[in-house]
């Protein structure tokens, strides 16, 4: 069984591809954003641009290694390693559930198995899961037997070992709390629009795209393999966010300029 709509080879299909390409992002801003809000001494103009700059690091560095520099720049803005990490973390993880809940059901129903890729990445989503919810009565019992059957220097270190996980835990749960149904939902938008873009664009070279080529599509981002439209599309998003980061770095700029200028009046 196919989900597709047969656009055929419209050259205005152009405008659809750069909207939908733009819900894609705004959504996944919105996923960003509300990970971000603990940070209260970021604006809104600082998230954006942390945003559009770290994508476009993203997009020309291949297997998501640009999260590398995400997780700089967040540490960067905010002085802790830990946000920037969590952040990844978060967003990777929600990013991936809502990937799997639009392509997992499709796979079992109409492709009878699901893809190896897509195996892996639902393993590593149960064992996030696992950790997650256990986590608490976990370190509660191995905190407890610590303290009261071991006294070397081994089980000292370990509590310690225990305390920084528990301080990760609940910054995590700090960063998520009261929105992790927005955070997902935005994940679900995020990956619908990306979809629709993608079955736009194959349609403007008059190329069929159903689930089956996402799913692929997507393979061939974790992998590594070549895609004709993937490629295509991707320079595509890399020549937009070029344009933004660029046009990002010039307001910032001229912001910085007009901050230093008013310090050194007011010096005088």
């Amino acid at each position: 069984m196919r989900f597709f709509f047969d656009f055929g080879f419209r050259s205005y299909l152009l405008c659809p591809v750069i909207i939908c390409f733009a819900g894609a992002h705004l959504f996944k801003f919105i996923r960003f954003y509300l990970v971000l809000l603990e940070e209260k001494k970021l604006s809104f103009f600082d998230v954006l641009f942390l945003y559009v700059r770290t994508t476009f690091v993203n997009l020309i560095i291949p297997f998501k290694l640009g999260e590398i520099y995400r997780i700089a720049a967040v540490k960067n803005m905010t002085g802790m390693y830990k946000t920037g990490i969590l952040l990844v973390v978060i967003d990777r993880f929600f990013d991936t559930l809502a990937l799997l809940a639009l392509t997992l059901p499709f796979e079992i129903l109409f492709m009878k198995g699901a893809d190896p890729v897509l195996t892996v990445l639902l393993a590593g989503i149960v064992f996030l899961f696992f950790c997650y919810f256990f986590f608490t009565s976990t370190y509660r019992y191995l905190n407890k037997y610590l303290i009261t059957k071991k006294r070397s220097k081994r089980s000292m270190a370990l509590l310690n070992a225990l305390d920084i996980a528990n301080s990760w835990y609940l910054f995590l749960r700090k960063l998520i709390r009261g929105r992790s149904p927005l955070v997902f939902l935005s994940s679900l938008l995020g990956w619908g629009m990306e979809f629709l873009a993608l079955k736009a664009f194959a349609g403007t070279f008059g190329t069929e795209f159903d689930l089956g080529a996402f799913i692929r599509y997507i393979n061939s981002l974790l992998s590594g393999e070549k895609s004709r439209l993937g490629s295509a599309y991707n320079m595509m998003g890399t020549a937009i966010f070029l344009i933004l980061t660029i046009v990002f770095v010039i307001i910032w700029s001229s912001e910085k300029k007009g901050k230093d200028k008013g310090r050194s009046s007011v010096r005088v």
